[in-house]
């Protein structure tokens, strides 16, 4: 248990400090009971995440399709949503469309880490807004199989930490919800851990979704872990 903590901790301490020392009890505990089939702490961090977000005026309805260079994801939302994806290979492309009538701002987003790659923005009743990553047109890639997405539902506005892994690779996010995270071609089962930043984070709602079934939630906090079955 102890080799386990130590290897969270070195993983994680290069993304945060509070939360590597917050990850090696979580961490301990679950290796200890079996649970994320004995990986956590184990995975190798992966590449910056490729993330999209929409904003603008709060509550406005859009469609999106959020597309990388092997995957796509279709998905109904509200503004605010962050999206980013795991296992992430570029280039990437997002086509985001209102469904309301008003002039309403919707601005999207493309970031690579913290490095901002395409922005553009519509306020037209209807209106869609395409971006992509690179200068020639991007096709959109077929539907991911499997579909497993991890949605952050709350505590809205607030921001968190977390480690999202296959048996593979890890994944460290640092987002604020509601934030919905795709993991293209996972090897083998899914699992996270959420740390909630700051002292009044208040209440994780999170849930995991397998081809639009859902497969585990969690609610909880300041810290949670959610797992696929």
């Amino acid at each position: 248990m102890a080799y386990q903590a130590n290897r969270y901790f070195l993983r994680i301490l290069g993304a945060s400090a509070l939360v590597a020392v917050l990850a090696i009890s979580v961490a301990s505990c679950n290796n200890n009971q079996g649970g994320f089939s004995g990986n956590v702490g184990n995975t190798p961090n992966g590449p910056p995440l490729t993330s999209y977000r929409i904003l603008g005026t709060p509550g406005t309805p859009f469609t999106a399709t959020v597309s990388n260079a092997r995957s796509s994801w279709t998905l109904q939302g509200n503004i605010p949503l962050s999206m980013l994806i795991c296992n992430n290979i570029l280039p990437a492309r997002i086509i985001a469309t209102k469904t309301s009538s008003d002039a309403n701002l919707m601005s999207v987003q493309i970031a690579s880490g913290s490095h901002l790659l395409e922005t553009a923005s519509t306020q037209a009743p209807f209106g869609t807004v395409s971006l992509q990553t690179g200068s020639q047109t991007i096709p959109i890639a077929p539907h991911a199989n499997p579909d497993l997405r991890i949605f952050v539902a709350g505590p809205v506005a607030s921001s968190f930490t977390a480690l999202v892994e296959d048996i593979q690779t890890g994944f460290v996010i640092k987002e604020s919800a509601p934030a919905l995270i795709f993991f293209d071609t996972p090897n083998g089962k899914v699992d996270g851990t959420f740390f909630g930043n700051g002292r009044n984070f208040g209440t994780f709602t999170i849930n995991m979704t397998l081809n639009g079934v859902v497969v585990a939630s969690v609610t909880g906090g300041p810290n949670v872990i959610i797992r696929e079955p």
